[in-house]
């Protein structure tokens, strides 16, 4: 389901431009070859994972129930500013992301694209599917956000550089929000939707609920996404 809620919140999105997730790294995040945020739709359901294979997402997300955000086997979250972004509650695991991709390459520890390695507890047919939608995909993780529960605005990466994707493992009382220069609009994911994510515009999820929000997160080369799925995102 999308909702429109008019113009207002562009003056904002404006004045926070500077708010990148990794600030001291933002010249990394922009100005790729691929098409730009505003070439682009804010989000968009692209596609449907089978049920059996959500349920496997979930098991994962239930028996690792750690927390991988600022760990040195994810040593790109090192470099941001984790309760800013993600409003991080250590005492209650408010918020959590477990790494299902682990840093294989030995580039730059921002680098999204050099988490590669699968972790083995990940079905062949998962992959199977991600690879055909949209060729290699890069630190494919689970993210687990408590009720009541919200990140904070922030941008990610640039859809020219890289793009993002999460599959709804659940459903829940969460939305997903955007602020674009049309003003701010809401994602409400459902469960088994694959879905391009724009998080080059300023963005942040709220969990209004009681239901633990659980989705895979991962990214994506534009030029590697099927032909059909990148004309459907194209504004």
């Amino acid at each position: 389901m999308i909702k429109y809620l008019g113009k207002n919140g562009s003056n904002v999105m404006e004045n926070n431009q500077s708010t990148q997730l990794i600030k001291n790294t933002k010249r990394l995040r922009v100005g790729g070859i691929d098409p730009g945020r505003k070439e682009l739709l804010p989000f968009l359901r692209i596609g449907t994972m089978p049920d059996e294979l959500l349920d496997a997402l979930l098991i994962i997300s239930r028996t690792l129930d750690g927390n991988d955000l600022g760990s040195d086997s994810y040593q790109i979250s090192q470099h941001c500013d984790l309760d800013q972004v993600f409003n991080i509650n250590n005492t209650t695991n408010s918020y959590r992301q477990v790494l299902l991709q682990s840093k294989m390459s030995e580039n730059s520890d921002i680098d999204e694209c050099a988490y590669t390695e699968w972790n083995p507890i990940i079905d062949a047919r998962i992959k199977q599917t991600l690879a055909d939608m949209f060729g290699t995909v890069y630190r494919f993780r689970i993210s687990v956000m408590q009720g009541n529960h919200e990140l904070n605005w922030h941008i990610d990466t640039d859809t020219s550089v890289l793009c993002r994707a999460q599959i709804c493992l659940a459903d829940t009382d969460s939305s997903f929000e955007f602020k674009t220069k049309t003003g701010i609009h809401i994602l409400n994911m459902e469960r088994g939707g694959i879905y391009f994510i724009n998080t080059g515009w300023l963005h942040r999820v709220v969990n209004n609920g009681t239901t633990p929000r659980t989705v895979a997160i991962f990214g994506f080369k534009f030029h590697t996404m099927r032909n059909d799925l990148q004309s459907l995102i194209r504004i």
